[in-house]
């Protein structure tokens, strides 16, 4: 899971908005679904699996309020995760609003993101990705794992491993599969070179991470780069 980059929401949505627009209404507009896919280049929210375009028939997503709209708790941490200081305006909250996967649904097991998620409070636990400030919410160990990130609380752990299930065995496999295939590439460039001098190190380095911004699974990039 990485930072979601904040952009502006769509001309429709300010439209709905000021008209008072409920959360239905709001996500029948495929011009929303859209955007959201597109301020996170185009992968879900938590996973980062790639989404086929949300605007197109029979492309299932989902969106994904971080702060739950079943929620009855409300306080400090609710506002500043959902971006608004009236919970009646959470729903509706550009910032509250995620694209998500369908949870793995379709293979009726082991649920991920917003299907294992559900209607479950984590705004004082963990951090929305459009307001976290550093690259990456989660790190990925050698073996593919999801591991918390340096700067979410410690709670995090539970969040990233049980609420969202993000180390579903199906995930964990993909993540793998990146994780070699880049690490296949920098030893046959080692191996070329008989060693990667500094030079080297930060051109790959910086491949990595400009990779990670629109890449499948990116954080694995990321996770890569800070190790190399």
């Amino acid at each position: 899971m990485q930072r979601i980059k904040f952009v502006s929401p769509p001309q429709s949505y300010v439209k709905l908005r000021s008209e008072g627009a409920d959360f239905s209404q709001l996500s029948s507009d495929t011009a929303i679904r859209r955007a959201l896919w597109e301020q996170q280049s185009r992968r879900c929210a938590y996973c980062e699996r790639r989404l086929k375009d949300p605007s197109k028939p029979d492309h299932r997503t989902r969106i994904e309020h971080f702060h739950p709209q079943s929620s009855d708790l409300w306080d400090g941490d609710c506002e500043e995760a959902s971006g608004t200081v009236k919970q009646d305006k959470a729903p509706t909250s550009w910032k509250n609003l995620l694209l998500c996967c369908d949870g793995n649904e379709r293979a009726g097991a082991s649920y991920c993101c917003d299907k294992s998620k559900a209607g479950r409070e984590i705004c004082a636990v963990f951090r929305n990705p459009k307001s976290w400030p550093l690259p990456a919410l989660v790190n990925v160990d050698r073996a593919g794992y999801a591991t918390v990130a340096l700067g979410l609380p410690h709670t995090a752990d539970a969040v990233i491993k049980e609420t969202l299930n993000l180390n579903a065995d199906h995930l964990v496999s993909a993540r793998k599969a990146v994780l070699a295939a880049r690490i296949q590439q920098i030893e046959q460039q080692r191996r070329k070179h008989r060693g990667l001098t500094h030079a080297m190190r930060i051109e790959i380095i910086g491949r990595l991470r400009k990779d990670a911004e629109s890449a499948e699974f990116g954080a694995v990039l990321l996770s890569i780069a800070d190790r190399l």
